[in-house]
């Protein structure tokens, strides 16, 4: 499922991809799919842990959730979790709560601290 690309656009596209992954119910679509079930795109999860690097980090829009939804796709238990709506739905309400000044104990880091914590191992 993975097609060649001239690298020039790699990188946008692949941008693209990790930054999708924020979104709860695009994994929720990939799960019915049976896109999660396909050993390719686990070992596609896998290659792109290199976006937790500093300098591709800083360009996600929301590297907290995008990064998160990385780690998250390498448990089979959340493929699996994931296929239920009402999974989706709950990340989607904890990706909210955590932008939303009044009911956010604290902001999210920003790329800066998020480029920061990764250069120290946190």
């Amino acid at each position: 499922w993975l097609v060649n690309i001239p690298a020039r656009k790699s990188t946008n596209i692949i941008l693209q991809f990790v930054q999708c992954l924020a979104n709860p119910f695009y994994l929720n679509f990939l799960a019915h799919s049976k896109v999660l079930d396909d050993e390719r795109f686990v070992n596609y999860v896998v290659y792109l842990e290199y976006w937790r690097k500093p300098e591709y980090a800083k360009l996600l829009t929301y590297p907290v959730h995008s990064l998160a939804a990385l780690t998250l796709l390498q448990q089979p238990q959340f493929r699996a979790d994931i296929m239920n709506p009402g999974v989706a739905q709950e990340m989607l309400n904890d990706v909210v709560t955590s932008m939303n000044p009044e009911t956010d104990p604290g902001p999210l880091p920003t790329n800066e601290i998020v480029v920061q914590q990764q250069q120290n191992g946190n």
